[in-house]
């Protein structure tokens, strides 16, 4: 029974629309309370107001509460999501600014700015496991803080198996794609990969195969995209000619053309500072919306993925019948092309009991190779990222496939340990 459910980050832009999906499912969840934690206090007070005259309008069942401690937040919780960003936007734009430095994509989970990001996020998380085991010894940990796998491979590896790692990316690819082929109805499909590294296998929209690999003729421009995810859009048609039959997330493409990336990042600058530039803009609209007697939410940062797929977890972890769900997850004997220990992303059967993955694809052969170095650099910044020493940090560094040398990620960490300051302590 999930009754209590905290949200870590509950002063973001993006908290208002898990909020709203939360309080749309009331029935369905039964949830008695919502508790937000931020260390913005500001913004704390100000999403919870949101949120509480959202509730009222709505007359949900459960409560909108804010937390002032940490401790707070997760005693007698029966279910968290770790949405936080250790560092703030301050050090995200390091994140994509550093690796461009050394001719490397600035991106936030895939190359060594994930890795700078994952040392950030890794204690933190693991310091949440540490205050709900004391406090909520049997609560869920739902993460989806950056890099997911890395983070939920720290996390799995201590030998705790209540936590899920989050991430609703295989959705807005494959959504993605269906509106470029004008193809309504829903979509299936089969996943084999780690996070931001995973294809898709046997997809169906509306019920009709997608005959893989597709004619680029045959793709319209999607209206939405900004011209970074054009290029992601463009490049992922590459690679399924490479693999017929898959289609590739959208993040591999910085893997196999990084110089499109760092090209992109020197002429429009960090994804960063177009995201702060539009947070006063949500905040604004945020507090106009938390004064009115009721609220319409029309904006907020993500896609509806983001509050859907943590109100889907929610719904399995309490219906007996479960749910099937893409989550990170341990291995085990899941996917033949992974150590039974490594956390990758998979349908599983999620119920009150846990997740029970389904057997996944095998992965496409052309990219054996890389998903090889993707696996290996996920557990070693892991195992750096949970108090590896320096040398330790360089080593798991430089195993990022983008790095091209060790020398490379020495120069670098020397760079980031300048910049970054107690931010990567």
């Amino acid at each position: 029974m999930i009754k209590t459910f905290t949200i870590l980050g509950g002063g973001s832009a993006y908290a208002p629309g898990l909020l709203a999906a939360l309080i749309h499912q009331d029935q369905r969840l039964g949830l008695s309370e919502v508790r937000l934690y931020d260390l913005d206090r500001e913004h704390l007070a100000l999403i919870t107001a949101l949120g509480q005259a959202m509730a009222r309008a709505a007359r949900a069942g459960l409560k909108v509460t804010a937390a002032t401690s940490l401790e707070q937040a997760l005693d007698g919780t029966d279910a968290v999501l770790n949405s936080t960003r250790p560092g703030g936007f301050a050090a995200r734009r390091l994140d994509e600014l550093i690796p461009v430095e050394f001719d490397v994509p600035g991106q936030e989970t895939v190359g060594p700015g994930g890795f700078f990001f994952a040392l950030r996020s890794v204690p933190e998380a693991r310091r949440v496991r540490e205050i709900l085991r004391q406090r909520s010894p049997g609560a869920w940990l739902l993460n989806y803080t950056n890099p997911t796998n890395i983070v939920t491979q720290a996390l799995l590896s201590s030998g705790d198996e209540r936590v899920l790692g989050l991430c609703d990316q295989s959705e807005g690819d494959l959504e993605t794609l269906r509106v470029a082929l004008g193809r309504p109805g829903p979509v299936s499909f089969r996943s084999v990969g780690t996070n931001h590294a995973t294809w898709y296998q046997g997809l169906h929209f509306g019920g009709r195969p997608v005959e893989l690999p597709l004619d680029p003729a045959g793709l319209s421009a999607v209206a939405h995209h900004d011209e970074e995810h054009a290029i992601r859009f463009e490049l992922s048609a590459e690679l399924a000619r490479k693999a017929p039959g898959y289609w590739p997330n959208s993040y591999l493409p910085y893997y196999t053309h990084p110089q499109r990336f760092v090209a992109h990042t020197r002429q429009h600058g960090p994804r960063t500072d177009a995201i702060v530039a539009k947070l006063p803009f949500y905040y604004a609209h945020f507090r106009e919306e938390a004064a009115k007697e009721v609220p319409e939410l029309r904006h907020h940062r993500g896609t509806a993925g983001f509050g859907d797929m943590a109100v889907e977890v929610l719904a399995a972890l309490i219906e007996r019948r479960g749910q099937r769900v893409v989550l990170n997850v341990k291995n085990g004997a899941t996917s033949r092309d992974f150590s039974p220990d490594t956390v990758i992303e998979t349908f599983v059967e999620l119920g009150p009991r846990g997740p029970i993955p389904e057997a996944s694809p095998r992965y496409p052969e052309a990219f054996t190779a890389l998903k090889e170095r993707i696996e290996s650099y996920q557990r070693a910044a892991a195992r750096a990222a949970c108090g590896g020493s320096e040398q330790d940090k360089i080593g798991a560094l430089a195993e990022n496939p983008l790095i091209r040398s060790r020398a490379v990620a020495e120069a670098m960490w020397a760079r980031a340990k300048s910049s970054y300051g107690k931010a990567l302590e």
